[in-house]
């Protein structure tokens, strides 16, 4: 059964680190969209989990966070407890470093980082304990964490890793308020962007014996794209046009919809590839793959077109039909997947008849 727990996160707490970005912000492109649930942790030794978020030029970083599933029982006893003692200890921490953060000195190797950002999904902090490869990184976190939240009275200076955190909770008074948002942005400049070399992570922490629900979405300047299928939008694969130019068959396509195609769309082969299909009076001509058809990616995000020309001679009187087949893919619209076009060069001239001499 899954369990939640209500909290706000308090956004005037939120602190940011760090300059503005003086460079133009553009529009996202990395986007990380996750639903991620917090197991249980305690004051002492929290459970933790980190997120590489791979930033490639200046700009915006926009977090938020949404609680989901929140459970009533669960938040009265909660909120009970903590109304015994004089402060409430925090319930969930997020923390946005950079990868100075492991060894508080010099950035982490990249071929380190990207075997992070590639296999993301497989870094579990749950399986750790077990034996994993990142139970270095976990306990090294823990510690750097530690330090910097310290309950020492004696205030700290803040790290130049560090660049944005929340530490702030409070109970909201109803169990009916059950949707809580906490939101903030950290802009990154060049300056910054050369001293980290890009590489970030998002730092999730829990200290209660409570599994909260959480939505959690980034947005920043970058090409990492991690979204769950239930935040996704599916694309709108269309064919726009279709021309038949001398021995050629020239056929535009596009993205109509607002979603994106995965990488992974692209690096299919065989029978599982997105293929877009020629036909030549019903019968099959030839394709191409999505990354023939679209080698520079112009598809993979929404409003993206593309062509592609077929050589072939297409006789008279032909049917020309391009189509995509898309085996295991979601589109929004598949009506528009197909065009048919009739080649017929020759049109008859009717000329007026006239009388002999005239």
């Amino acid at each position: 059964m899954k369990r939640g727990f209500v909290f706000l996160i308090v956004a005037a707490l939120c602190v940011t680190v760090g300059r503005p970005a003086h460079s133009e912000i553009t529009e996202n492109k990395g986007l990380f969209h996750q639903q991620i649930k917090l197991f249980t942790g305690d004051a002492k030794d929290s459970y933790l989990l980190l997120f590489p978020i791979e930033v490639t030029q200046p700009g915006r970083v926009d977090f938020e966070f949404k609680l989901l599933n929140p459970n009533e029982e669960r938040y009265q006893r909660a909120v009970e407890k903590s109304r015994e003692g004089r402060k409430v200890e925090p319930v969930f921490r997020w923390s946005f470093v950079d990868s100075r953060f492991f060894d508080q000195k010099k950035p982490m190797q990249p071929g380190k980082f990207q075997q992070w950002v590639n296999e993301a999904n497989n870094y579990n902090p749950m399986e750790y304990l077990a034996g994993d490869e990142i139970r270095g990184f976990v306990r090294s976190a823990k510690a750097t964490l530690d330090n910097i939240f310290g309950k020492k009275k004696k205030k700290k200076e803040v790290p130049v890793y560090l660049h944005g955190y929340s530490q702030s909770v409070r109970f909201p008074d109803t169990p009916a308020n059950h949707i809580s948002l906490g939101r903030m942005h950290h802009d990154i400049d060049f300056t910054e962007l050369s001293k980290t070399q890009g590489m970030y992570f998002l730092v999730l922490e829990n200290f209660t014996n409570l599994t909260p629900e959480l939505e959690v979405k980034v947005s920043f300047p970058g090409t990492q794209h991690q979204v769950d299928q239930a935040f996704s939008t599916p694309p709108d694969l269309a064919v726009t046009s279709l021309k038949v130019e001398g021995d050629s068959v020239h056929v535009e396509v596009g993205n109509l919809g607002k979603g994106r195609i995965a990488d992974e769309v692209y690096g299919k082969k065989g029978t599982d590839a997105l293929t877009l299909m020629l036909s030549l009076n019903g019968k099959s001509w030839g394709g191409v793959t999505l990354a023939g058809l679209d080698p520079e990616k112009r598809l993979q995000q929404g409003g993206g077109m593309a062509s592609y020309t077929f050589k072939v001679k297409v006789p008279e009187n032909t049917e020309v039909k391009a189509a995509f087949k898309m085996p295991k893919f979601e589109d929004a619209d598949p009506k528009n997947n197909e065009m048919i076009y009739s080649h017929n060069p020759r049109k008859l001239l009717i000329l007026p008849v006239r009388a002999p001499n005239q």
